[in-house]
């Protein structure tokens, strides 16, 4: 904020032109100059003494190894925050495509579960199959075994499994 001095006054600067006939014509004009008392005066000279040594403390502190530091750090600083801007939109691409991949993966499940009940249904039915053909396979090997009089063998397996 602006320092406000006070002072006398203006300095105000007196012209006489002098006229062959009559009085000398003086006039006053105000310049853009201030008048202070002495005491005034040392008080404005303390101030600029004082602006002047802390200028020059500001400038020798400006060029110290802490101030070189902080500036150095503010870089490093300014180029962590970049890095985490980016990987927090990555972080956020990430996440949309996990959350695309997650409805996949429901989708999929359920596709699987249809294919595992297509799955059992084929299996129960192969299995009935299979089962009744065995049942006239076995049918005929036995009449065959029993018609030349050999052993079943076949038939005892059978038997056993169950």
């Amino acid at each position: 904020e602006p320092v406000k001095i006070p002072f006398l006054r203006k300095e105000v600067v007196v012209e006489v032109q002098d006229k062959m006939f009559g009085k000398a014509e003086i006039t006053k004009n105000q310049t853009r100059n201030y008048v202070l008392s002495p005491e005034q005066y040392q008080e404005v000279i303390k101030q600029v003494n004082a602006a002047v040594t802390i200028k020059k403390d500001y400038e020798r502190l400006k060029k110290t190894d802490f101030v070189k530091e902080n500036e150095s750090l503010k870089v490093h600083a300014e180029g962590w925050m970049q890095e985490n801007r980016t990987l927090k939109q990555e972080k956020s691409k990430l996440k949309k495509e996990v959350g695309v991949l997650n409805r996949e993966i429901s989708s999929l499940k359920a596709h699987i579960k249809g294919l595992q009940t297509n799955i059992r249904v084929l299996y129960i039915q192969t299995k009935k199959v299979l089962k009744e053909q065995f049942k006239v396979l076995r049918g005929i090997v036995k009449n065959e075994l029993d018609s030349k009089g050999v052993d079943n063998q076949f038939e005892r397996e059978h038997k056993r499994e169950i």
